[in-house]
């Protein structure tokens, strides 16, 4: 009996060729890619260029994009190293944010002691703009990171990012957006929107989990 599958916003199957290739590198291309022998440098030089392909494909710089372990780490990684590295004092998310965002950013007001603002939605769960430039206004000066996602995972409200990026933009604060629901299925420039952190995922769209 064949297979039905409707659950794509979850995760995807991921492609034949992604499969092949895929395997020859891990059969073929097994050395360490920070060691200077040969067979090294050839999984750097693989490596290298799926940062350019990637890079490329959103309109971004090869050297911005960074490997993790999935969405999650991508999401944390962001949101600890702007508090830790970058000293953000101020912390804008949403109330429907999903948990890698929200859980890390209730632990890190909680673990340095800074402040956590939660922007308004409407009923239909969109933000509410003119509350989220108010918050802006309000904290203007200090150290702020806004972090709201693309594509809302549970309910599908689509954010408009480049409204929020500009917003971000006039009042100096920082913004990341978890775009790992959007990534793949709605285009995305970001030499347009003045995003300064992504997290993507290409399990969303036929390519492996993490």
């Amino acid at each position: 009996m064949p297979k039905v599958y409707l659950d794509n916003a979850a995760t995807t199957a991921v492609r034949p060729e992604v499969v092949a290739t895929m395997t020859e590198v891990l059969q073929n291309e097994y050395g360490n890619p920070s060691s200077t022998h040969n067979i090294g440098q050839s999984s750097k030089a693989i490596l290298e260029q799926c940062r350019k392909d990637i890079a490329k494909m959103f309109k971004a710089h090869p050297g911005e994009i960074i490997f993790t372990s999935g969405g999650t780490e991508a999401d944390n990684l962001v949101l600890r190293a702007a508090v830790r590295d970058l000293n953000t004092q101020v912390l804008i998310t949403s109330p429907i944010e999903h948990h890698a965002v929200l859980h890390t950013a209730e632990a890190l007001a909680q673990e340095y002691n800074i402040t956590l603002e939660l922007v308004d939605i409407d009923i239909q769960g969109a933000v509410d703009l003119a509350h989220l430039e108010a918050l802006l206004e309000q904290y203007q000066g200090q150290k702020v990171l806004v972090s709201l996602m693309h594509v809302n995972n549970e309910i599908g409200v689509i954010l408009p990012l480049k409204r929020v990026a500009d917003l971000c933009k006039t009042f100096g604060a920082l913004l990341h957006s978890d775009t790992v629901q959007s990534i793949g299925h709605y285009p995305i420039d970001f030499s347009e929107i003045p995003l300064d952190f992504a997290a993507v995922a290409a399990h969303k769209f036929h390519g492996p989990k993490g």
